[in-house]
């Protein structure tokens, strides 16, 4: 090999490393800021959803009915955001929780997921429909954020929360 091509193949190896580094670093930053989200306040997250999706429908809840129908005490997180329908027959909910520690996003999915599978359970027999939007709920987090959806379409209201935060 002359000299030449030698430095020609320790260029290109270094512009590799070097290409190789922003790759892994783009990669990196995506993977992290998906993991987290911006600290906005619930104000601000209630008053998107007024405006981007019909939450109106539902009734806004009192951080007593959190503990009544989710099992969870409002006191113990930054910020709750509980949304739920009028109707006894109707199974829609929207709730954004907000908690202090990342470590406690567990015990509110935990929680949610509970009250998911005792209303399955409560309409099984008699409210097909209202089961099939309990199978179609969703639960997921970003960064201290928890979302539980349910409704016939819960994709819509978990739209507007990730582009909030």
């Amino acid at each position: 090999m002359n000299t030449k091509s030698r430095r020609d193949a320790i260029r290109y190896g270094r512009i590799l490393k070097c290409v190789l580094i922003v790759v892994l670093f783009a990669f990196l930053t995506i993977v992290y800021s998906r993991e987290n989200a911006k600290d906005v306040s619930m104000d601000k997250i209630e008053a998107q959803l007024i405006k981007k999706t019909n939450i109106e429908k539902l009734q806004k809840q009192k951080p007593r009915d959190l503990v009544q129908f989710i099992g969870l005490d409002a006191n113990n997180y930054e910020a709750v955001l509980y949304y739920k329908s009028k109707e006894a027959l109707s199974v829609d909910e929207v709730l954004v929780i907000k908690v202090k520690n990342k470590s406690d996003v567990k015990a509110v999915k935990d929680a949610v997921e509970q009250r998911i599978t005792s209303q399955i359970e409560a309409f099984d027999n008699y409210g097909p429909e209202q089961v099939k939007e309990l199978k179609n709920a969703i639960v997921t987090s970003r960064g201290e954020y928890v979302f539980y959806g349910v409704a016939k379409d819960p994709d819509k209201y978990e739209e507007v929360l990730l582009s909030v935060i």
